[in-house]
């Protein structure tokens, strides 16, 4: 499909306050908020204005210690994306639903029933965990280890789309079923994503790496009988805007100072790196940690690790701004010019379909990308829109009948 043919997507990724670990600290913010349905939706139809094509929620099953020193996931995503859904019209609602600790038939049930709520828009990010505190959640011993995770996840997977085909134990979604979302990067969980994903999210942090991860995935995709189009790839990107390129690195700046480490030492102890109990001004110590004992999400340590080879933050608090708002994803600060140039390139050279972003703070970064940014991506011919009936799928340019008639096995 040539650059004429596609149009770019945006996905909101609705973290808390902002993604900058500091957001919460920020005079516009609004942490009381958080519990509060009206603030998602003020977001969602923000987003939609932009013309964005769809909000997603995360969910990690736990609280995790960092609660203490900044924000975390609270809400149940399908239970606040029925309430986004409800106050927008064209907005696609991707929620988190695991395929290791739900049963098929919950997940059937629940996604079918977010697909109708929201008229034909729902989405599933499907993951597989491997948080010991999580797994104790759901009556587990133990997680599933991760070698066995994705061959678990592909069995519910399957479930759930004879479910949703049978009509048994759920009803027919209004789309054949609701979009397939997935974000795995490590060897197996890309190819997990080949065989079910329709959206796969990713975190690249140069044209090279995106169009180099973007062609494996087609490469991957055709060895199980899907047609590239099938499989839409989106990057994250999380950026610092200002009306000049000083006044962007300015506000990053002057986020990462109110930054709370242990926020950051916390969440990044969820990547497999192990920073506590070192000096945060002194160096990085020469291991991050034992990425072969960990069993959470792999493929992040690497992408980190390659952060720290490209620009070799001297100390551990340097790293820590390095990666705050982005935790591994695009980083850029600039004007909207050079922001929409970035984006426009990597669309039209192969290394995206699109963009989740990430912004620092809400809502006040959503809302300047949605004024500045996008009516530069309009003029550019990249991001149009579809009128108000189209289905997710329709508007994300995916095929009608999903995975039905495709190669799954």
């Amino acid at each position: 499909m040539s650059t004429t043919d596609r149009s770019l997507i945006l996905f909101a990724n609705a973290l808390v306050t902002g993604h900058h670990e500091a957001a919460w600290r920020m005079p516009t913010a609004k942490p009381e908020r958080l519990r509060d349905i009206g603030y998602y939706q003020e977001i969602a139809q923000l987003a939609e204005r932009g013309g964005f094509h769809a909000l997603f929620v995360a969910d990690f099953f736990v609280y995790y210690p960092g609660v203490r020193h900044s924000p975390r996931w609270e809400l149940d995503p399908l239970t606040l994306l029925a309430g986004v859904a409800q106050a927008t019209e064209r907005l696609g609602v991707i929620a988190t639903g695991s395929a290791t600790f739900s049963s098929p038939a919950e997940i059937a049930r629940a996604f079918a029933t977010l697909d109708h709520v929201s008229g034909g828009r729902a989405a599933w990010n499907i993951v597989t965990n491997g948080e010991p505190q999580a797994a104790a959640n759901f009556g587990q011993d133990r997680p599933v280890p991760h070698q066995q995770r994705y061959q678990v996840g592909a069995g519910a997977v399957q479930q759930v789309l004879s479910l949703w085909r049978e009509e048994t134990h759920a009803p027919a979604p209004l789309q054949a079923h609701p979009v397939l979302v997935q974000a795995g990067s490590s060897p197996d969980g890309r190819d997990f994503a080949a065989r079910f994903a329709e959206v796969v999210f990713t975190a690249q942090n140069t044209l090279a790496e995106a169009q180099a991860f973007r062609s494996d995935m087609h490469a991957r995709a055709a060895d199980h009988g899907r047609a590239a189009d099938a499989l839409k790839i989106i990057p994250g990107i999380s950026p610092a805007i200002g009306s000049t390129e000083e006044e962007a690195r300015r506000k990053k700046r002057e986020l990462d100072e109110l930054i709370a480490p242990e926020a950051s030492l916390a969440w990044l102890a969820g990547f497999g790196i192990d920073l506590d109990g070192h000096d945060l001004d002194g160096p990085l110590p020469p291991v991050l940690g034992d990425i072969d004992k960990f069993e959470g999400i792999k493929s992040r340590f690497g992408v980190i690790a390659a952060v720290i080879e490209r620009h070799r933050p001297q100390t551990i608090r340097a790293l820590l701004h390095l990666l705050a708002g982005s935790r591994g994803h695009a980083a850029l600060s600039g004007t909207p010019e050079s922001i929409a140039e970035m984006i426009g390139s990597w669309f039209e050279q192969g290394g995206a379909d699109g963009f989740m972003l990430m912004p620092h703070v809400y809502p006040t970064e959503l809302q300047l990308f949605v004024d500045e940014v996008v009516p530069l991506l309009r003029k550019r011919g990249i991001l149009r829109d579809l009128g108000p009936d189209a289905s997710l799928r329709q508007r994300l340019g995916l095929p009608a009948h999903g995975l039905f008639n495709q190669v799954t096995h």
